[in-house]
């Protein structure tokens, strides 16, 4: 090939192939006649061939034109390949990586492999964002996360989960609560007790199974509505508003008048499992090694 013939040249070429009107290739390509008339000619000249006979009514092609046609198809083909495989191998090098946790367990009780990850991906953008199970499901079916760790019970679709812990339940109260000095409390100690409590549409799954779980105890709690944020929540229980079941890993929050104690067995604990969510459609190398640290 000429050293002076460009890519866009034969794009040019294939739009008056296509429309065999230079007005009509012009306003395809979003540029004005004359330059395109220009290239087009400049071609002609480089090749030392005509490709299109020219009339008041339109274009057809030459013979020249004719046969040079399939392999300009060939060309810009091969072209658009040959950048998908770039593309593609840069992709494996290079790209984002998103990670979700549920807002109900403290952090700290979710397995931290974040550090490593990013020694082992430097080139990647790799992400942490936080929200309720429910939601973290969405948006990996929807690919816009790659991974996340919910709550056991969570509706997880088609998603692949790995358990990861379980966290049992202990009752947070206020410091001077006439409860406070127990070392173990009961369900029968907290029945008139107002309890903080989640609405069933955060988390129908955990919420449907500690229904089931208290029916089957005999336990109908005072419900009180919980808020959103565990600060928000631990500070309403400092001022004396309520009780609520919290996983143990939210002990580590050291809030001034609250206190934690652990709920007495019963035959079958409550607790809150923490799972790893994900797609098996997810082929990123990011995931594959991120699940082997948690494993490990």
């Amino acid at each position: 090939m000429n050293e002076s013939i460009d890519l866009r040249q034969f794009r040019y070429f294939m739009a008056v192939c296509e429309e065999l009107n230079f007005s009509r290739a012009a306003v395809r390509l979003h540029i004005s006649q004359p330059p395109l008339s220009r290239q087009i000619r400049q071609l002609e000249e480089q090749l030392g061939v005509q490709l299109f006979l020219r009339s008041k009514t339109g274009v057809t092609l030459t013979e020249a034109g004719a046969a040079f046609l399939p392999e300009v198809k060939r060309t810009l083909l091969q072209a658009e390949k040959a950048i998908a495989v770039a593309q593609k191998m840069q992709s494996k090098n290079r790209g984002k990586f998103v990670v979700g946790y549920t807002t109900v367990f403290e952090r700290s009780a979710i397995p931290d492999v974040m550090d490593e990850l990013r020694q082992r991906f430097p080139d990647w953008q790799i992400l942490t964002t936080g929200s309720y199970s429910i939601n973290l499901v969405r948006e990996i079916s929807k690919g816009a996360m790659d991974v996340a760790f919910v709550g056991l019970h969570t509706d997880v679709q088609d998603l692949q989960v790995e358990k990861i812990i379980d966290d049992p339940l202990v009752v947070a109260l206020p410091s001077g609560h006439r409860l406070a000095n127990k070392r173990l409390i009961s369900f029968d100690m907290l029945r008139d007790e107002p309890m903080f409590w989640f609405e069933r549409r955060l988390n129908p799954g955990f919420y449907d199974h500690c229904q089931a779980f208290f029916q089957k105890i005999d336990f109908k709690p005072h419900v009180i509505p919980e808020p959103p944020d565990h600060h928000i929540l631990l500070g309403l229980i400092a001022e004396g508003k309520g009780v609520a079941l919290v996983p143990a890993s939210l002990q580590c929050i050291k809030r001034q008048g609250v206190v934690f104690r652990k709920l007495k067995q019963e035959a079958h604990p409550l607790s809150m499992g923490i799972a790893v969510a994900w797609s098996k459609q997810n082929k990123s190398p990011v995931l594959q090694t991120f699940l082997e640290l948690l494993r490990r």
